[in-house]
């Protein structure tokens, strides 16, 4: 049994979301997890090391550890852990074997350019409102276009822990850091089988849920200004905030949830909407390839313009339209069904070529 070194962080998308597949997916490998270069360094005795949601706290690529590593280990893979589809630690590429990713431009030629705030959408809302950030940080794109050879499509945040129960997450990450990342999986909710809510459900009194926390950073935030500005006045869009538990219940009343880019075009409401049966409201996403994909426009979700001009124009298109929306959110849910179905088999793949 070949044997495999993680090297990751224990918070809760590591644990909850991103480990996932380690943890539940059979593949012929055994796997250390490890929170500690060091131990990498000096103890390991394997020869194959994954890089798992590395150099994001703080955000700096340590390049004399990488090429530590690089030296020790075989074969060193790296498992780019952002929620979008741009790679703000592309400088990690030239001491990685293979680098895996959420979420990859359609067009790889956008990571050769510097992007502003990182994305291809903070780099759009800064050239054409303005936007800058205080803590702007310059991220060069990549030289050598063999190196984009390196890139592969890994899984998202799809694959994870829902219902979010953010104080038993919490207890989980606490154990993963006191006795071993291993130790979160005992926090799992987990069945044997996907849920989905149908989306011809008969309660469902909400419009357009759009409860919308806002983001410390500027050109990552605007969108969810912009979407704001446009849904205010409208007795269709829910807007404010609610508890966790609360936010869970009413998801399974709407019809609609609008959810804008957080820190990455993909957030865990994408994946809530779908669970919840409600059809799922996004920004264009057609620049992007993910897994699982359920965000092709008018058939597994509804898009609107990254100037939200058009969003109160689609809300009200689906809101009233209850054959198109459920239609849609049916889609949605097999399509995501079929790949939480596949995960496993995905997984295998992924570990074999990591190996070979």
């Amino acid at each position: 049994m070949s044997k495999i070194t993680v090297l990751t962080i224990a918070d809760r998308i590591a644990c909850f979301y991103s480990l996932m597949p380690f943890f539940f997916c059979p593949c012929g490998a055994r796997f250390t997890f490890t929170v500690s270069p060091e131990w990498c360094l000096r103890k390991d005795k394997n020869k194959v090391l994954i890089l798992m949601r590395q150099f994001i706290k703080p955000d700096r690529v340590d390049l004399d550890l990488l090429k530590s590593l690089r030296a020790k280990y075989e074969r060193v893979v790296f498992f780019h852990d952002d929620a979008g589809g741009g790679i703000p630690r592309l400088e990690a590429l030239p001491y990685t074997d293979l680098f895996y990713c959420k979420a990859l431009f359609r067009d790889r030629d956008l990571y050769r350019r510097s992007l502003y705030g990182k994305e291809l959408y903070s780099d759009y809302y800064h050239r054409k409102y303005g936007v800058t950030d205080p803590d702007w940080k310059d991220r060069p794109g990549v030289h050598d276009a063999k190196e984009l050879d390196k890139l592969r499509l890994s899984w998202n945040i799809g694959a994870g822990d829902y219902p979010r129960d953010k104080l038993r997450q919490r207890a989980g990450v606490a154990a993963a850091r006191v006795f071993g990342v291993p130790a979160a999986k005992a926090f799992y909710r987990r069945g044997k089988k996907t849920r989905v809510s149908p989306p011809e459900q008969s309660v469902r009194d909400i419009g357009a849920h759009c409860r919308i926390g806002r983001i410390s950073r500027p050109s990552v935030d605007f969108q969810r200004g912009l979407v704001l500005e446009k849904v205010q006045d409208d007795p269709l869009f829910l807007t404010g905030s609610a508890p966790q538990a609360a936010y869970n219940r009413e998801l399974a009343r709407a019809k609609i949830v609008v959810s804008p880019f957080g820190w990455g075009e993909l957030c865990l409401r994408d994946f809530e909407t779908v669970r919840a049966g409600a059809l799922l409201l996004k920004p264009d996403m057609s620049h992007l390839e993910t897994w699982p994909d359920v965000f092709t426009d008018g058939e597994t979700c509804a898009f609107f313009d990254w100037d939200a001009e058009n969003l109160r124009e689609q809300a009200h298109r689906y809101a009233g339209n209850e054959s198109e929306r459920i239609r849609i959110a049916e889609n949605a849910a097999r399509v995501y069904r079929s790949a939480m179905d596949g995960l496993a088999e995905r997984f295998q793949g992924i570990i074999r070529e990591v190996l070979s």
